[in-house]
């Protein structure tokens, strides 16, 4: 190695410094400015001096158990329509000093019972897009924190299937990192339908004569018609209550049709009222019948007569604890439900 150094040095010589001296300068000059360079390059690695407005980048540490962008997910209400659909708000906020980048939300359901449809944009603090069911942030700056709303839209296949689990799925892009997280968001119950109807028949649906008497209404002469009330659900409840008065003039026969609950008269107070502990909602409709008589006077020649003032109930539907309530129109000799009779109600002279 030696030789062979003194030799390309012997040739150099020969060549250049012997015909002239600025080559050996210059190659001088060169090798002195190669060991400066080595010997300051050699001293900032070990030694690390700091100097203004330069240091080295140190790439920022992430606390993996506190990532730096914080979501959080808020519902309002739990319990949603049978319309299906629930507003929710996304806050966030950057903890960090640097930015994070392309953020994006997806909502996922846990039941194929269940599609979320559409994802409309509320409100919000910062710009956002929606592409389908996918929510995307460009960017959130260091420090930068806001909130976002949405309206979120569901439908439903199976409807005796009330209880929506489903889940706020992120990801972005931090110091060159992609960090995901999940997070449960609350389970959405759907508030049932009580289906409830009320009618006055002096003939069946099925054709079959249930009242007595004249049809018109003529003066001084009884009829009888029979009043039911019907209850059904695709979903179960409890404590259902149904009540109504019987006007003046108006009697409660003997005639009942009763399969479920309990049905009592008061008669000073001429109240009704029917009470069902548990409907359940493969069970089919849940029915009382019951059977009145008039006997209309000489004031009520031309007019309809009034059978049964307006009916209200109120039942608890078990899987959301909410109660359901209603009022139905009063019922009166015109029969509206009849499809044989309505419409001859007015009473007559003989």
């Amino acid at each position: 190695m030696i030789k062979l150094i003194h030799h390309y040095f012997r040739g150099r010589w020969r060549e250049y410094y012997v015909k002239s001296h600025w080559h050996l300068v210059l190659d001088l000059s060169l090798t002195i400015v190669i060991i400066f360079l080595i010997a300051i390059s050699m001293g900032l690695y070990f030694f690390r001096p700091i100097f203004p407005n330069f240091s080295i980048y140190n790439s920022p540490v992430v606390n993996l158990n506190n990532p730096p962008l914080v979501l959080d997910f808020f519902v309002d209400q739990t319990v949603i329509s049978q319309e299906i659909s629930v507003p929710l708000r996304i806050s966030f906020k950057n903890n960090g000093t640097v930015s994070v980048n392309s953020v994006l939300i997806n909502l996922n359901l846990h039941d194929d019972n269940f599609v979320l449809t559409k994802i409309n944009l509320a409100s919000s603090s910062v710009a956002v897009k929606l592409d389908g069911q996918e929510l995307i942030l460009d960017k959130v700056a260091g420090g930068e924190e806001g909130k976002i709303d949405l309206q979120v839209y569901f439908s439903i296949k199976n409807s005796s299937k009330r209880t929506i689990d489903w889940q706020a799925q992120s990801q972005y892009n931090f110091n060159r990192q992609l960090f995901k997280a999940t997070k449960t968001l609350p389970t959405l119950k759907i508030a049932a339908k009580l289906n409830v109807t009320s009618g006055a028949y002096y003939t069946s649906p099925q054709g079959d004569q249930l009242g007595i008497g004249p049809v018109s209404p003529i003066v001084g002469i009884p009829t009888n018609y029979w009043i039911f009330w019907e209850v059904n659900s695709p979903s179960d409840f409890k404590d259902l209550i149904f009540g109504s008065r019987l006007p003046q003039g108006v009697e409660l026969e003997a005639g009942r049709s009763l399969l479920s609950g309990e049905f009592s008269y008061n008669s000073s107070t001429r109240q009704l009222i029917w009470k069902v502990p548990e409907i359940k909602g493969e069970a089919g409709i849940y029915r009382l019948g019951f059977e009145v008589r008039i006997i209309p006077n000489l004031h009520q020649l031309g007019q309809v007569v009034p059978l049964l003032d307006a009916s209200r109930y109120r039942a608890v539907d078990e899987l959301t604890g909410k109660t359901v309530s209603g009022e139905l129109s009063s019922l009166t000799s015109d029969l509206e439900a009849d499809s044989f009779n309505s419409g001859q109600g007015k009473v007559i002279n003989q």
